[in-house]
């Protein structure tokens, strides 16, 4: 699965017929691991970069990677995201409209520190909308949400606003 990942990741941008995209996030995380009913609220900072499998811009695939930047409790644990990553299909309206809905679908991996206990990984596939608003030919903003796990009682939404540019 991995060595597949890792391939369509490096083959998309040979395959795209259009042109491609890359931008830097500010996403607001809830992470609700199991066992409990409470929930941490995290922060992290995620870069895009991603290409079109078609000549109209509409089909592609990205990949994404984030760090964590703060932390929070859950009853007495400390929770922080240290990274996560992901790869995953992206459709969208054309760029001849101002504002793009568009869905995405995939996988993502989340690394998280919990002190005291250690570190949790979660891997789930990842369901998100968002909509991109031009500002120019070559630059937009994006307001994604994203349900990045959701598997035996762990759960990650993520709230993503950002600035992107199409090249």
């Amino acid at each position: 699965m991995k060595k597949t990942l890792a391939a369509l990741l490096l083959s998309a941008p040979l395959l795209g017929h259009s042109a491609g995209f890359a931008g830097v996030d500010l996403v607001f995380a809830n992470l609700e691991p199991e066992n409990t009913n409470r929930d941490a609220d995290l922060t992290a900072l995620q870069f895009k970069f991603g290409s079109w499998l078609n000549s109209e811009g509409t089909f592609g695939f990205e990949f994404r990677a984030a760090l964590g930047m703060d932390d929070d409790k859950i009853g007495g644990t400390e929770v922080e995201i240290d990274r996560y990553y992901g790869g995953y299909l992206r459709g969208q309206f054309p760029n001849n409209f101002q504002v793009r809905p568009y869905g995405i679908l995939g996988v993502s991996r989340v690394e998280t520190t919990e002190s005291p206990g250690g570190s949790e990984n979660y891997t789930d596939v990842s369901l998100g909308l968002g909509a991109e608003m031009s500002l120019s030919n070559n630059l937009f903003v994006s307001l994604e949400y994203l349900r990045m796990i959701d598997r035996s009682g762990d759960e990650m939404s993520n709230l993503g606003i950002g600035i992107g540019g199409r090249f």
